[in-house]
């Protein structure tokens, strides 16, 4: 009876060992393969001048000013729409169809916004020299905090009124409006 309980331990041991081994392997194959290069883009465009001297990111800045006063129509109409699926999920009389045409709205205002963030990118990476495009890439693929802190994250504040709540919003944008995400 012993020798079959130290036998089922040492298998059950075994079985252990071997999981590990092939989840080390599967993330060593993942990696080879290149997955951890497809980092999703930051949601605003202020990724592609952070790296860039005060002067450089001045002058590129001045080219983007005019398209602030664009997208911040479609940020808040974005934030808007997920502040009303919020409600919808979060309301006592659950209306399936409410949040069904919520949910439309949201990736609607989403797309705009996406797209016309995207034509951002376009027109200021097409102002960029070589090497500076090479920079933007870069801090796109850094791995672990992208805010060059090392890590240090800041203390989330605790009242509405903090400008800096969720970070800044990017050169030349300002915040979302109060309460939005």
């Amino acid at each position: 009876m012993i020798k079959r309980n130290q036998l089922i331990l040492i298998l059950l041991l075994s079985l252990g060992i071997n999981i590990l081994l092939v989840g080390g392997i599967a993330v060593r194959v993942s990696n080879s393969l290149g997955f951890r290069e497809a980092r999703p883009l930051p949601p605003n465009i202020g990724w592609i001048v952070r790296d860039l001297s005060e002067a450089r990111r001045a002058e590129l800045m001045e080219i983007m000013r005019p398209s602030a006063e664009q997208v911040m129509p479609l940020r808040r109409s974005m934030f808007d729409a997920q502040r009303r699926v919020n409600e919808l999920m979060a309301a006592s009389d659950y209306d399936e169809a409410a949040l069904a045409e919520a949910l439309s709205e949201l990736r609607e205002a989403s797309e705009a916004y996406t797209s016309f963030s995207h034509q951002q990118t376009i027109r200021l990476l097409g102002e960029l020299t070589e090497e500076e495009r090479q920079a933007a890439m870069e801090f796109v693929q850094r791995r672990g905090p992208r805010d060059g802190r090392d890590g240090f994250q800041r203390p989330r504040p605790a009242g509405p009124d903090d400008p800096g709540r969720r970070g800044p919003p990017g050169p030349g944008f300002p915040p979302p409006p109060d309460g939005d995400l």
